[in-house]
């Protein structure tokens, strides 16, 4: 059965469930366990980056800085082959069609791992051939070594979601976490040598330990033979995806690379000043990002006003929570608060913060018509807004800074952002109309 049949046979083989206030209530206790497991997940993030600040220094912290650069585009490559599929595909299927997806998901996350972490491999032994003792070097050996790990710990959360099983995800990235805290701090008490080494093959191999734990929990093991035909039965969304990921990735880097070259490092870290203070927002949009697509589908099998009903609760409820934040960074850092984070930064980066409040409310926009262009399985008009609104983003990013520095830089991004919001809401209008049209068609 090929992927849109395949979407459709699961839309009819679900249940339905008849009460609109369970209904909610089990959405909003799913949406919880995503913003909680982002909650640890950034934690642990949060921590490793403490321990190498404080313990290695700051040419260590910008080796990790590089490494996860790295492990964020694997990631991105992991999940538009392998999991973004299960969760527009298998939300709403039943458990032996899951459990088969996931086994084969979960195999080409593993595959995607050993590829990415073999090309890191052979970057950090010719890096550190021509630079002996680099930490960038050394970063990226260990980076090399844990990645298939890191890949299969990831496509776990992504399948548990999918399945509706947030406390799952939540109880595999705590395991993760917290040994992570327990070796990081083991190792500084022990004044073990190693330096960033040790730092990233601890991340990576507390993520492998957690991984195993995954394939428990689930009851399932990986099958990486199955990664060529879990490719082809699924490469309409994956090629489109992985294409959708690494722009969305690549156009913040663009941004800052631009401004820092037409204002200076001092303006791009202005912005980026600025961009830390709503970083609660920007938590809360990973944390319901990471379910948005799995509660789409299981909108869809109720209905088109469903969909579009969770759609715009989604954006809306996530840009009112942005607009809520921002009113408490705008009235309330300015006495104490924000020098206190940001130190000197904070002058420079205060005239900046009203723009990124308001590009950020508009990026929450951008949540529901996105997942349910995904839930659609509709991976031509995801790619379309996202190559169109991250082009817009670059591009206006960087007639403003040119013309107004930092100033100019946030608010072409503003206009990116509000523009973004009508293209992707029309792209979902114009699928949700393919889509039922379709259906009434097959029905008679």
């Amino acid at each position: 059965m090929t992927g849109r049949h395949a979407a459709l046979g699961a839309q009819h083989a679900a249940p339905k469930p008849h009460h609109g206030a369970g209904i909610r209530r089990q959405i909003a206790r799913r949406l919880s366990w995503g913003i909680a497991d982002q909650a640890v997940s950034s934690l642990g993030n949060f921590l490793l980056g403490v321990f190498v600040a404080r313990l290695l220094g700051a040419t260590s912290l910008g080796a990790l800085g590089l490494a996860f650069v790295a492990y964020a585009v694997a990631l991105n490559c992991s999940r538009a082959l392998a999991t973004d599929a299960v969760m527009v595909r298998f939300s709403a299927a039943g458990n032996d069609s899951w459990r088969t997806a996931v086994a084969a998901a979960t195999g080409v996350a593993l595959m995607v791992g050993v590829a990415g972490g073999a090309v890191c491999l052979a970057g950090g032994l010719i890096w550190r051939s021509h630079s002996p003792g680099s930490d960038a070097a050394a970063a990226f050996v260990a980076l090399g070594i844990v990645l298939p790990g890191l890949m299969l710990q990831d496509s776990w959360r992504s399948a548990f979601f999918a399945a509706g099983e947030g406390a799952k995800t939540f109880l595999n990235d705590t395991v993760w976490t917290v040994l992570l805290i327990g070796v990081l701090a083991w190792g500084a008490a022990a004044d073990i040598g190693g330096g960033i080494t040790f730092a990233i093959l601890v991340f990576g191999g507390t993520a492998t330990v957690a991984g195993v734990f995954g394939a428990w929990q689930a009851r399932i093991v990986p099958r990486p033979a199955h990664t060529l035909s879990w490719l082809s039965s699924h490469r309409d969304l994956g090629t489109r995806f992985l294409i959708e990921n690494v722009v969305l990735g690549a156009g913040g880097q663009i941004r800052a690379l631009v401004v820092a070259a037409t204002g200076g490092l001092a303006a791009a870290g202005a912005i980026r000043g600025a961009e830390m203070l709503i970083g609660p927002v920007a938590a809360l949009l990973m944390g319901v990002g990471q379910v948005a697509v799995p509660e789409a589908a299981r909108a869809l099998t109720r209905g088109r006003r469903p969909l579009a009903r969770l759609c715009l609760a989604l954006s809306g409820g996530l840009a009112l929570m942005g607009v809520a934040w921002g009113l408490v960074v705008i009235v309330i850092f300015p006495f104490g608060p924000g020098e206190l984070v940001l130190g000197a930064v904070w002058p420079d980066a205060r005239v900046l913060t009203l723009g990124v409040i308001v590009s950020y409310a508009a990026g929450c926009m951008h949540v529901g018509p996105s997942a349910g262009l995904r839930a659609l399985g509709r991976a031509d008009l995801t790619m379309q807004s996202q190559l169109t609104v991250t082009g817009l983003f670059v591009g206006l990013a960087a007639v403003g800074a040119i013309l107004f520095d930092a100033q100019g830089a946030v608010w072409g991004t503003v206009i990116a952002s509000v523009a973004g919001i009508w293209i992707w809401w029309n792209r979902l209008q114009k699928a949700q109309r393919e889509r039922f049209t379709e259906e009434e068609v097959v029905e008679a």
